[in-house]
């Protein structure tokens, strides 16, 4: 009869354990996300309340603290020039043509000849006796006979709508000059600034610095404000006897015979 007591006593104290719920035990790796989390996605990082790829992102590049310039691309997680040298625009597009391309940097267009592999900076129009600033030389006749150049020179001037005035000067007379005592004659006939549909020979306000003169022939009414890719082999151009006038108008170009 004893042993029979003590196995119902045993029974009746084991209805009164107390079991722990399974949601009450701590997650044993790591704490529930707090609510409204921000869960940014493989290969991007949480930037400010946002998500951003620190490789590519021109914001964040690299980190959550550096931000490119405008003139300026994130590659590889490092700010990058994009756009103001020839090589750049390759890297950023290794199939890039030849063409104009605009500089950020200097506010005026550069022709990239990657196939020559050639950077036209500018092109520009001066007095032909003052270089208007280093790195210009002259163009001359000849230089049209190369067929890099003369698609450079084609490619600006029709992108550009003319060629600028590098600076406000007057002249008394207005045939385009070159060095040695000659002047451009392109098929038979003097060349000469032009303004819209007119020639503008010596204007007495003088050549306005930042203004887009045309190319007009002395024996045409109107200024070419397009020139077709075959100009200058139907207009082949040469050199003739120097007008008087010593601050005749003259082209110049920055030319660098590299991509840089």
């Amino acid at each position: 009869m004893r042993s029979l007591w003590w196995l119902a006593f045993a029974l009746i104290a084991c209805g009164d354990v107390q079991k722990v719920p399974d949601a009450a035990i701590p997650d044993a790796f790591e704490p529930d996300a707090p609510p409204n989390a921000l869960m940014c996605g493989t290969g991007e990082m949480a930037c400010n309340g946002s998500c951003a790829n620190v490789m590519t992102s021109d914001l964040y590049c690299g980190n959550c603290n550096t931000q490119c310039s405008p003139t300026q691309g994130c590659l590889n997680g490092t700010c990058v020039d994009k756009a103001s040298r020839c090589t750049s625009i390759r890297l950023w597009d290794p199939a890039a043509p030849d063409g104009v391309y605009y500089n950020p940097n200097t506010g005026v267009n550069m022709y990239c000849d990657f196939t020559a592999g050639i950077t036209y900076d500018d092109i520009t129009m001066y007095r032909f006796d003052v270089t208007p600033a280093t790195g210009y030389t002259i163009v001359r006749s000849t230089d049209f006979a190369n067929a890099s150049f003369a698609k450079a020179f084609i490619g600006l001037y029709n992108k550009q709508k003319g060629i600028r005035s590098f600076a406000t000067y007057t002249s008394g007379n207005c045939c385009f000059s070159t060095t040695g005592g000659l002047d451009h004659h392109f098929a038979g006939a003097y060349i000469y600034p032009g303004i819209g549909t007119m020639v503008a020979c010596g204007p007495p306000e003088g050549y306005i610095g930042g203004r887009f003169y045309t190319l007009a022939k002395f024996n045409q009414a109107n200024a070419d404000e397009t020139l077709p890719d075959n100009y200058f082999t139907v207009n082949p151009p040469t050199e003739v006897a120097l007008c008087s006038e010593a601050q005749n108008p003259a082209w110049w170009m920055k030319r660098r015979f590299t991509l840089n």
